[in-house]
């Protein structure tokens, strides 16, 4: 009986699973042009909110929240809009919002992930963004839309 080299047993204990990682280091995603177009620059002045512990928990660390979704630009009617981008501390659960929310103003303010939610300070007011749909927001323009935020149910509303 020929015994064969440790060496040779090592590699055929590694080599299959260095393939696996080579063949799966191939499935990453490319780079997505929506989020890349959507990355507008925030100004560094925004309204701060308190921040709690519940939204960075140390159980719950890189988790992606339902909030994490709606990154990215929603228009309302009359070129409202309303731009959610991470953060630039870059803490889970953090963003920051630019806000047109009516004709007369355009303004930037801090964001705090609360459930499904994410809350921020306007002119004093603690407010809400939830998810809903076009008729919720009041808006006969985007009325047929389901993928929509909502700020003040039939006053102020964003869709994509």
């Amino acid at each position: 009986m020929i015994r064969q080299p440790a060496t040779t047993s090592a590699l055929r204990l590694i080599l299959p699973g260095l393939g696996a990682v080579l063949l799966l280091g191939g499935c990453a995603k490319g780079v997505d042009n929506e989020a890349v177009a959507n990355n507008a620059s925030v100004p560094a002045h925004a309204e701060a909110i308190e921040d709690t512990d519940s939204v960075a928990a140390p159980d719950n660390v890189g988790a992606a929240l339902p909030t994490d979704e709606w990154v990215g630009r929603w228009t309302g009617p009359e070129g409202l809009f309303l731009d959610i981008q991470p953060a630039p501390d870059g803490k889970p659960g953090h963003y920051a919002l630019a806000n047109k929310d009516n004709l007369d103003r355009e303004a930037t303010y801090s964001g705090l992930a609360d459930g499904a939610t994410i809350r921020f300070v306007r002119d004093g007011r603690d407010l809400a963004i939830r998810p809903g749909t076009g008729a919720e927001t009041g808006f006969k323009y985007l009325a047929d839309k389901q993928d929509c935020l909502i700020v003040k149910p039939g006053e102020e509303g964003y869709c994509r």
